[in-house]
């Protein structure tokens, strides 16, 4: 058959074998006239620049450039029908590979055609059974006047003034001190000293026997602290060591918390009352709740659709996918895994990864079956058309779509957390 390319209209034959998890072995064979073709344009394009002796440049005969660079123009032309023949194989038979294909037993016939046999994992094309019916449970936590009273008095933590104090540190006072390392003869190791370090007591910021040295010390003293080093520590020369540090306090400081008036309920939002910041913040746990509720019922609803419907993945794709993982410098491993682990992180990570393709592949064929899938209309009339890309939006309105559906088509009980 005839299918065009990069380098124009190409005859292949081409036939197609299903191996398993959408593995495909295609045998290709691209016509001896095809072949010439391409080793009469290689040719040409090597006689333009081959310099003979006895010949100007692009003036030596064709027999004779072919002979001078049999092995250049072979490696060429091979590579050229390789490449050529494989799309215009795929393109064919309407394949969608999803990583570079395993070419082998490469061969010319007598009659100068060329044969070869390319595999490679084309997208899975997943027919779903089961979507609907399921009954799953979801937890949901109760709002209490307790959660509300931690949010204020987190805002009021964050908002609170730091006074210097002329008396000992305690729990939860702010130490400002400089400290130096001591060598083995008790001097000091300037290189390493470190000047207005500010530590909260109690928020276990420092190693437990430095933190307890501070503990009771009082502004413009000194001393001199013990501190030994656990054996899993990142500085590997320090693990299970004990070195000694001389500590000069600058300042200890309390903190002051404001009042919980009118005038804090203005400072945080322009709430008229304390009372009214209050029923604010709990209508935001509230809907924080609702949400959490619904992602946890949509995310055991592709659990059972999982449990339910086989979902076979190629290999390819998720070794893809977990070296993206791996490599992503903004992903959640920060693209910075050691060579030696990626083996024993690949085997800890696969099972979430062929999780979230699954989960993929189930949202995507219920959009598109159900026709749930968002048009760029829908965005603009969502109002949220210049709050991020159109993409990014049109795939956000999809996958909320594609959840009520499921949500609308399962029993889901509430447990409370």
């Amino acid at each position: 058959m005839r299918q065009e390319t990069d380098s124009g209209a190409i005859d292949v034959e081409v036939e197609v074998e299903d191996l398993e998890r959408w593995r495909r072995r295609l045998a290709l064979t691209v016509p001896a006239g095809v072949a010439g073709r391409f080793r009469d344009r290689h040719v040409r394009d090597i006689a333009k620049r081959a310099r003979l002796k006895g010949f100007r440049p692009g003036k030596a005969p064709a027999r004779l450039v072919e002979k001078q660079y049999a092995q250049e123009i072979e490696e060429e032309v091979l590579k050229d029908l390789i490449r050529e023949g494989y799309a215009a194989g795929v393109a064919i038979r309407g394949l969608e590979p999803i990583a570079p294909p395993h070419v082998h037993d490469v061969r010319w016939t007598p009659e100068g055609a060329l044969s070869f046999t390319a595999e490679v994992d084309v997208r899975p094309r997943i027919e779903l059974g089961r979507t609907a019916g399921f009954r799953v449970e979801t937890r949901r936590h109760r709002v209490t006047d307790d959660d509300v009273e931690r949010v204020l008095e987190r805002l009021r933590e964050e908002r609170a003034d730091w006074l210097p104090v002329e008396r000992a540190a305690a729990a939860a006072d702010l130490v400002v001190f400089d400290s130096v390392p001591l060598d083995a003869e008790g001097a000091p190791r300037e290189s390493e000293r470190v000047e207005n370090h500010k530590v909260v007591l109690g928020h276990e910021a420092l190693l437990p026997d430095f933190e307890a040295g501070l503990s009771g010390v009082t502004p413009g003293s000194e001393k001199t602290i013990r501190v030994g080093f656990p054996d899993d520590h990142p500085n590997e020369a320090l693990r299970g060591t004990t070195r000694e540090f001389r500590v000069s306090i600058s300042e200890v400081r309390e903190r002051q918390l404001p009042e919980l008036d009118a005038a804090f309920a203005a400072e945080i939002g322009g709430f008229a009352s304390v009372d009214d910041a209050r029923s604010k913040i709990r209508a935001n746990l509230e809907e924080e709740v609702e949400q959490q509720f619904q992602r946890e019922a949509n995310e055991n609803l592709i659990d059972e659709i999982i449990a339910a419907n086989r979902i076979d993945l190629p290999e390819s794709m998720i070794d893809r996918y977990l070296a993206n993982m791996m490599s992503d410098p903004g992903g959640p491993l920060g693209g910075r895994v050691p060579a030696e682990r990626r083996e024993e992180l690949m085997r800890v990570l696969q099972p979430g990864a062929e999780r979230a393709l699954r989960r993929h592949y189930i949202l995507e064929q219920i959009a598109e079956r159900e026709g749930l899938e968002a048009t760029d209309e829908d965005v603009r009339s969502s109002g949220l058309e210049r709050s991020g890309d159109p993409e990014d939006l049109r795939y956000h309105l999809t996958m909320e779509r594609v959840f009520a559906w499921l949500r609308e088509r399962s029993e889901i009980t509430t447990v409370e957390a």
